[in-house]
């Protein structure tokens, strides 16, 4: 107990004072029970088992079975590193280790609120009713984001919350508090198992690109980027799934909904996880160890592609002074020194990954500079993916664009001490460098699959 105060007090004392201007990326995880994620602590390589350098927010709260507000919204960071006695992880180690590659000079800071069996009406909706059981099932939602005041609420079952911040409020104020630039870079969304047994599935859709609008509004960027993880075909009867026969149809909508929302929507993208080894024979709801660590690549290799392809969304707050550039061959340097593909002169670098899609699948963009990235809808291996980053870095003779010069783009933080609604800093440089990272980390773990 000492050994772990005395760590704890530690990486408290880093958080204030390792970074003290550094600019941070915050990145949200959220969903139901793969992302929780069952993978063991100790079939990870040794440089995951702990990543202080990636500052991690997790809380698992049970919007079903009940519990204070208070224990849905406190923030405690630490290092990234599996949490809990069993010592359990999802895909945030290597999609946070990936993204402390790809932007070396940003602080990286992952938010994750999950909570398995949960679905998008009941317990991720952002109305609000009458009913406080209906208010109470959107605990999640709003544990996450939304403001509550416990004039609301009213009767025995309902949770009478104070009005608080909430969690995602706690975690910027906390960072912002230490004098960082925080940027939303993005949302990771691992859900849809739950919908895919009943008749949610035929409004999935809908319902999906309902959340998105609404998570995109309430944190005020309209640009978001959105990964979505496609549900696996693990699910199916005929695989061995957990879902009963005649509701094949419910698995086949929720699935069709996902890669819809992402091919219609140039900012969302979506991974594959139908390679993905199932926990155990009689749980095949939940992947292995290992296929939480390659979902965690997917979801940043996804995410590395859709930015470098589509740029920044050009929002920012009221208080933000980020900067818009674009076209004509030149461009602003982001806050983490990389430069941004896009217009004339630029070219953007990355890759689908070895499952991704999007509303374009490589990530290609500007007229003269030259977009080096996968060719075609899904990129077959790791080393596919690497060999389009490594493109992207070798050929041009510098990882941030063609012929080390600064491609058209968009601009960064201006370093104003305030929040930034946008995704500046992030370009082809970035992309080519995470993706050759990911390649390395697969090697050195190996492709072999650990009992989860």
């Amino acid at each position: 107990m000492k050994r772990t105060c005395i760590a704890v007090a530690a990486f408290a004392i880093s958080l204030s004072a390792s970074a003290a201007a550094q600019p941070v990326k915050l990145f949200v995880l959220a969903g139901q029970s793969n992302m929780v994620g069952f993978g063991v602590g100790t079939a990870l390589p040794a440089e995951l088992q702990s990543q202080p350098d990636v500052w991690y927010d997790h809380h698992n709260p049970d919007a079903r079975e009940g519990g204070p507000y208070a224990e849905a919204t406190s923030t405690d960071w630490g290092p990234l590193e599996p949490k809990g006695e069993a010592r359990r992880y999802g895909p945030e180690i290597t999609f946070g280790h990936a993204m402390a590659a790809a932007y070396p000079e940003h602080r990286i800071a992952i938010v994750k609120l999950a909570q398995g069996g949960t679905n998008l009406v009941d317990h991720w909706g952002r109305g609000l009713g009458p009913d406080p059981e209906v208010l109470y099932k959107s605990q999640l939602y709003h544990a996450l984001l939304g403001k509550l005041d416990s004039a609301t609420y009213a009767g025995d079952r309902a949770l009478r919350y104070p009005d608080e911040p909430t969690r995602l409020d706690n975690a910027l104020a906390r960072l912002e508090s230490e004098g960082h630039d925080v940027e939303i870079a993005g949302l990771l969304w691992m859900q849809g198992e739950n919908e895919a047994g009943w008749s949610a599935a035929f409004t999935y859709g809908d319902t999906l690109r309902g959340f998105i609008a609404a998570i995109r509004e309430d944190l005020g960027v309209p640009g978001l980027p959105v990964v979505l993880g496609r549900i696996s075909d693990n699910l199916y009867p005929a695989n061995g799934g957990p879902i009963a026969a005649g509701k094949e149809a419910n698995i086949d909508a929720v699935r069709a909904a996902q890669v819809a929302v992402a091919e219609e929507d140039p900012r969302v993208a979506w991974v594959d996880t139908d390679d993905f080894a199932p926990r155990r024979s009689d749980d095949t709801w939940h992947f292995d160890s290992a296929a939480y660590q390659l979902l965690g690549d997917r979801f940043a290799e996804a995410y590395l592609a859709l930015v470098a392809e589509a740029g920044s969304p050009g929002a920012s707050s009221a208080n933000s002074a980020a900067s818009a550039g674009a076209g004509g061959g030149g461009g602003a340097a982001g806050a983490s020194g990389s430069t941004v593909g896009g217009g004339g002169g630029g070219g953007a670098a990355g890759a689908s990954g070895s499952s991704v899609s999007s509303a374009s699948s490589a990530a290609s963009a500007g007229g003269g500079g030259g977009a080096a990235g996968a060719s075609g809808s899904s990129v077959s291996s790791a080393s596919s993916a690497a060999s389009a980053g490594a493109a992207a870095a070798g050929s041009a003779g510098s990882a941030a664009g063609s012929s080390g010069a600064a491609p058209g783009g968009t601009g960064g933080s201006s370093g104003c001490g305030c929040r930034t609604a946008g995704i500046p800093g992030q370009g082809p440089g970035a992309a080519a460098l995470a993706l050759i990272a990911l390649a390395a980390l697969r090697r050195r773990r190996g492709s072999g699959r650990e009992p989860g």
